[in-house]
C-alpha cells in the first residue's frame, strides 16, 4: 500500500484577494495595455458572439 500525506502548512497563503483594482494601482506600462484593449473588451461584453452564447446556453443545460 502507498502511503499518501499532506502537508501540515499550506502552500496557498491567503492574500487579500477581493481588492478591486484602480488605475493607480496598475503600472504605466500596463495601463496603456488596458487603455488599448478596452474598446475591444467593452465590445465583447455588450455584443458577445453567437458562439459563447450558445456555449453559455449548453453549459447552463448541463448543470
Amino acid at each position: 500500500m502507498i502511503e499518501i500525506s499532506t502537508p501540515k502548512t499550506h502552500s496557498l497563503k491567503l492574500k487579500e484577494v477581493n481588492k478591486d483594482i484602480t488605475a493607480e494601482d496598475l503600472s504605466e506600462e500596463d495601463q496603456s495595455f488596458y487603455t488599448a484593449i478596452k474598446p475591444c473588451l467593452n465590445a465583447m461584453a455588450k455584443n458577445p458572439s453567437q458562439d459563447t452564447i450558445s456555449n453559455l446556453v449548453n453549459y447552463s443545460k448541463s448543470i
